[in-house]
């Protein structure tokens, strides 16, 4: 946006998490900032209306003007693996996803362990697409979980926080010593919880798919163990450094969702995200079944009854390896405990786990295929989806977007909202539209979503970043 130059969005459906506030409002920006917002029916009325849920009324407004949205998890894949993404086409695809702030996994090649691989990282030659992009730094040499990385020099190079993902690390003393270093520097540890003992060679989720299947079990024991194990690690370093912070990356179980339930109860400084995958999607997509989560449950077909009830017999689309992901896919109980886990806080955010994957990584038998989704561009319309069923407010949506993971940030990066004098990082998005995820329509570079050629709620219109416009929608 140039200098002097007021851009009028005019009058939407206004979610902001921050001021908690939610109604038809007129807003207008001014020199990459908030200039206005003009509530219809005053600032009181938006308090209440959030408080309820943050919905619109028939009649009310069905362009939607929220945050720009953040995600705590993804993989632009530089450098190492520019064929799958690289920065420059992770922000594109970001952008069209709705986010304005991304932060980026340390699983490079070679991994980020050093101030010089976590500048590569957010590198991008040519022009930017204004998108925010975070480090997260190594939490030990070559996420080989025998030695530390060089957490002070990490995070005077701008890691906003340590992990191995895709590696957990083992070593119980060493854990704790991330733990106490990290926190010692204000930053958090954001583990990816499994105990490789357990899961060595699993393919799906243990139960009925998996037996049907005739594939390797990749069992719930294998996260709850280790969110346990963990959770005991953080109160044994606490006692040694008070500002050790823990973040469980994409959990999956409900049992593991209720040991961070009572860990939080307790006071202890730990958190955790799910991912729209685990929240939507359940173990019946490798058989081919892609139903909802929650159609399975809103069928009286939670996990047991349906297992115990039906063939699983496997459909054309079955053993599509775009479904292969780590933890895995669930069934549509675990599912509903992760959309619990957000609706009660329990789970601060949905994160993407954005792993996208060429062609030659993914499409080969399901066993032997690259973990991960490319789900940056599509995880607002899965939370869009899962409200259009009843599962998820538009105030719960804001939140798990937006506060919930800026809550995990340093403050200098936490959203200021929609509030006059606020930069502009901004999303508009056509609520009752729907889209197809093609490769005409994505801006990413891989296509492993098994989302392809299904009817989306929700289309970006528009994504600011402090005013600039990062990605607008083309004409209708």
């Amino acid at each position: 946006m140039s200098h002097g130059v007021t851009r009028d969005l005019g009058t939407l459906w206004v979610v902001d998490p921050v001021a908690e506030l939610a109604g038809a409002a007129n807003v207008a920006l001014r020199d990459g900032r908030i200039e206005r917002v003009d509530w219809r029916d005053g600032a009181e009325a938006a308090a209440a209306r959030f408080r309820a849920g943050g919905e619109p009324d028939l009649g009310d407004p069905t362009d939607l003007l929220l945050p720009a949205l953040i995600d705590l998890h993804a993989h632009f894949r530089q450098p190492g693996a520019a064929a799958s993404e690289d920065a420059a086409s992770g922000e594109r695809a970001a952008a069209h996803g709705g986010y304005g702030t991304v932060c980026l996994m340390p699983n490079s090649e070679p991994a980020a362990d050093s101030a010089e691989i976590l500048a590569s990282m957010v590198r991008v030659d040519g022009a930017r697409r204004g998108v925010r992009l975070l480090p997260i730094g190594a939490a030990t040499r070559g996420r080989a979980g025998t030695a530390l990385a060089p957490l002070a020099n990490l995070a005077a190079a701008g890691a906003i926080g340590f992990s191995d993902d895709g590696s957990p690390i083992a070593d119980a003393a060493l854990f704790r010593a991330a733990l106490i270093g990290a926190g010692a520097l204000g930053l958090p540890v954001i583990e990816h919880a499994e105990a490789p003992h357990l899961t060595a060679g699993g393919e799906a989720a243990d139960g009925a798919v998996a037996t049907r299947l005739g594939m390797r079990p990749w069992p719930s024991a294998g996260e709850i163990e280790a969110v346990a194990r963990d959770i005991a690690l953080l109160r044994e370093a606490l006692a040694t450094e008070p500002r050790v912070r823990l973040h469980l990356t994409h959990l999956s179980t409900a049992a593991a969702l209720d040991l961070v339930r009572s860990a939080r109860a307790e006071g202890l400084p730990v958190s955790c995200d799910v991912t729209p995958h685990h929240i939507a999607f359940t173990d019946r997509w490798i058989a081919g079944d892609r139903r909802w989560a929650w159609e399975l449950v809103a069928h009286g077909s939670s996990d047991r009854s349906a297992d115990q009830s039906s063939a699983l017999d496997p459909t054309p689309e079955a053993f599509d390896s775009n479904v292969r992901v780590c933890p895995p896919l669930r069934g549509a109980d675990d599912a509903a405990a992760c959309r619990a886990a957000l609706r009660d806080g329990t789970a601060l955010a949905i994160a993407t786990d954005h792993a996208p994957h060429s062609r030659e990584r993914k499409e080969m038998e399901f066993g032997l295929a690259a973990n991960g989704i490319a789900g940056i561009e599509t995880a607002l319309s899965v939370a869009l989806a899962a409200r259009a069923a009843g599962e998820l407010s538009l105030a719960t949506i804001a939140r798990s977007f937006v506060t919930g993971p800026a809550s995990l940030l340093p403050a200098a990066h936490a959203s200021r909202g929609i509030s006059v004098g606020a930069p502009a990082d901004l999303v508009v998005i056509a609520a009752a539209a729907t889209w197809t995820p093609s490769r005409a329509t994505l801006a990413g570079k891989s296509l492993n979503t098994p989302l392809i050629g299904r009817a989306l709620p929700g289309v970006v219109r528009l994504t600011l970043v402090s005013g600039v416009v990062v990605w607008e929608a083309p004409e209708r």
